[in-house]
């Protein structure tokens, strides 16, 4: 699992991590790539799905199209599901991976995601990656199908659907500062893709604002 591990390389230092505080743990579960799998078709992946600890997540294309118009669509793949989040995942406030228990992963060096696995532990805790993790996640192109198929399963509605209800949940939690359980680092993110956001789906950033129950410092910005 994971092209990276036979190398000869500390993968992993508890004594780094316990003093860091497991911050990137606390931001967000870590990624799946395509090599975590020695098969990947519809039974497996409704098998590491029925698990309770993976999502089916997105990373965002941002395609620029005439007259200053813009389109974002999902790209999908997988995760290690955060705390509170459903199996059905696609565009929401990361939170903390649910496999993070008070002596660390609760998943051994072995079984872990490649996503956490290559990220290396520091001595100045500017961890290092051995991988670049958006061309990992391009590797999951082939099996886009299948897993818009594992989103109208487990969600009995289509990408499209879920994606646009998602945003609109999004805006409802940034407008309303629904950040409990959130790190600061995760909100500068999420608030920087805010304007494009707002740009592709205006009648959900308007349904938002109706549905928010207080004209938050978020809202008075845009």
């Amino acid at each position: 699992m994971g092209k990276f591990r036979g190398i000869n390389m500390e993968y992993e230092n508890k004594d780094i991590c316990r003093v860091c505080k497991k911050k990137c743990c606390k931001k967000c579960g870590c990624d799946y790539y395509v090599e975590d799998f020695e098969v990947i078709n519809k039974e497996s992946m409704i098998k590491i799905l029925d698990t309770g600890n993976v999502s089916v997540v997105s990373s965002m294309v941002i395609k620029d199209l005439k007259k200053e118009e813009r389109t974002i669509t999902p790209f999908l793949y997988l995760r290690a599901r955060n705390v509170g989040r459903d199996v059905i995942d696609l565009l929401s406030l990361k939170r903390q991976c649910l496999m993070l228990k008070k002596d660390g992963c609760s998943y051994s060096l072995k079984d872990r995601p490649s996503g956490g696995v290559n990220f290396i532990p520091q001595e100045d805790f500017k961890c290092k990656r051995c991988d670049d993790p958006l061309e990992e996640i391009r590797k999951w192109e082939p099996y886009q199908n299948l897993l818009y198929k594992m989103v109208r399963r487990y969600a009995h509605m289509s990408v499209d659907e879920r994606f646009k209800l998602d945003v609109l949940n999004l805006f409802v939690d940034i407008l309303n500062e629904n950040f409990e359980g959130v790190v600061e680092e995760e909100i500068k993110d999420v608030l920087s893709c805010l304007t494009n956001l707002s740009m592709c789906f205006p009648e959900e950033f308007e349904c938002a604002k109706r549905k928010c129950l207080l004209t938050s410092k978020v809202l008075r910005s845009i």
